[in-house]
Parts: C-alpha cells; structure tokens; sequence
C-alpha cells in the first residue's frame, strides 16, 4: 500500500481486522450506519533515549520492564491472599514449620508445672516412676502428654479435691492448624448447660495465637484451658478441679491467680520444648 507522499507502508501483522465497515457516502460524507470504531488504543510509553538523542530501544526491554512489573503486582496480590503462603509450602513439599519447638517424648519431664506443685502435692501414683503420659510419631503428626494428679496438701479428708493438670503438644505434619484452631476452641461456647458457662479470650504474647477457655460452675472456676499455636506446633495446658466430699469447703484458685499460674507454666515449657529433647539428641563421641 502506498501514502500519498509516495512511501510504501507495510501491513500490520498485529493489528486485528474489524467489523465491516461500508463505504463512505458520495462527497465524502460519512455513512451513519458505519460501526463505531471503539476506543483508542493505549499510548506506547516512549523508550529510553537512543544514541545520538533519538528515541527508541530494544522492544524487548519493555517486555521485559511490564513483566517485573506485573511479578511485583501478582506478588502483592499473592501476599495479601495467602496464597503466596500456601505456594511456597507446595514448593517445599507442604513442609510444616514448629516456629523451633522440637518433639519431647517424655513430656512430663519436659511439662514445667512448678506454678501447681508450689500450691498442691503431687499425688502419689504420679510420684512413681511411670507418671500418666505418653507420646506417638505418626505421618501425619507427632504429639506427646502429661496428665498429673495433685491434692491439698497436709490435707486428713477422706474425700480430698483432686486437681488435673494435663499439658498436650501436638506437632502437626501434614496440615496447616491455623485456620481450625480458634474454631475447636470457640466451640466450647456451645457446651454451656445449666450447671456451666464458657468464656473465651485472646491471650497476648504467646506463639502466633493463644486463648484462655474459662468453665464456671456457679462463681468458682472448674478448668481452664491455656491454648498456643506457633506455627504447625499446638500446645494446650489444661486445669481441672474435682471438689472435696459435700461436707467439706475446698475452694480452687480464682480465674485471676489460674490465668497467672497457667501463664508462667506454659513460657517455661514452651522455652524447655525449644531444647533438644535429651533422648532424641545425638550421643556424644567419648573420644571427641
């Protein structure tokens, strides 16, 4: 195709053919039922200044420039869904992370309940050499836990309170806690009967997240259950109170004195869980 000014002008490879458009009228006038054409293309953001002050440069540097530009707005999007998240765990092989709290076999070794016994006795079978706890490794998860009975000490009842202190780990492998594990606890606020109430709070500066489940029985506190999860890894440390005989007065800790026992107790086993568990850790070469 030639221009007036006598220069030949190539085809467009790229350019996508249109509707059918008619011919213009006689005189030049335009045909009213012509299709609109659509609207303008996008202006081409000039290149950068060429040698000798033209403009211009390589077209695939440009490519290359909306390419970056659209990684960094895909990433963005990525992050704020958490999706990215979720893809760089397929590309670890959905690989779980415990935030650097390691798997304890023997977790009443590991348990730290110092807060109870300052308090309580341990009762005697938990003061034998094989207290109520176990642990398991499985594909899917590991978890390891300590159940411990203790009593009101010098205490002559034939019916004594019994306090349980159970504290459980779970690391879990195969799935990502976080979004069931607010869940599994608010789902105590539909256990409430008429002997008992529920209440469920946020407990700051533990692992990513962490609730305190309080039961009421009347006024007094029967359990309470301190849960934290850090990553893959869960820990729940739970308080039970079975009251005395119905002639005797024994009373449990106030939810304010529980909350701070509970507290103190789980840091220090979640610092002890963060130490190689001395079973698991490598032997030592005697000749080293």
């Amino acid at each position: 195709m030639t221009t007036p000014g006598g220069q030949s002008q190539q085809p467009n490879p790229y350019q996508t053919p249109g509707p059918y458009q008619p011919p213009p009228l006689p005189g030049g006038q335009p045909n009213p039922y012509a299709q609109p054409v659509g609207p303008p293309a996008m202006p081409t953001p000039p290149g950068p200044p060429a040698p000798g002050g033209g403009r211009g440069g390589p077209r695939w540097l440009w490519a290359l420039g909306g390419a970056v530009l659209a990684s960094a707005v895909w990433a963005a999007t990525l992050m704020g869904t958490g999706a990215l998240k979720d893809e760089e765990s397929a590309k670890n092989g959905g690989r779980a992370h415990f935030a650097g709290y390691r798997f304890h076999h023997d977790m009443c070794e590991t348990a730290k309940i110092a807060s109870f016994t300052d308090k309580y006795e341990m009762a005697e079978f938990d003061q034998s050499e094989d207290p109520d706890g176990w642990s398991t490794r499985q594909k899917g998860l590991d978890s390891s836990l300590c159940s411990r009975t203790l009593h009101e000490p010098d205490n002559d009842s034939d019916f004594p309170p019994a306090v349980y202190v159970t504290t459980t780990v779970t690391w879990h492998k195969r799935s990502d806690p976080s979004g069931e594990f607010a869940s599994q606890l608010r789902s105590y606020e539909d256990q409430e009967d008429k002997t008992s109430t529920y209440t469920i709070e946020p407990v700051e500066g533990l692992g990513d997240e962490a609730y305190e489940v309080i039961e009421k029985r009347g006024r007094t506190v029967g359990s309470m259950i301190l849960a934290v999860r850090a990553g893959w890894m869960t820990y729940e440390m739970r308080f039970s109170w079975m009251g005395g005989g119905p002639d005797e007065h024994f009373e449990p800790p106030s939810r304010k004195k529980l909350h701070d026992m509970m507290l103190s107790d789980t840091r220090a086993t979640l610092a002890a869980l963060k130490k190689p568990d001395t079973e698991d850790a490598p032997q030592r070469d005697p000749r080293a």
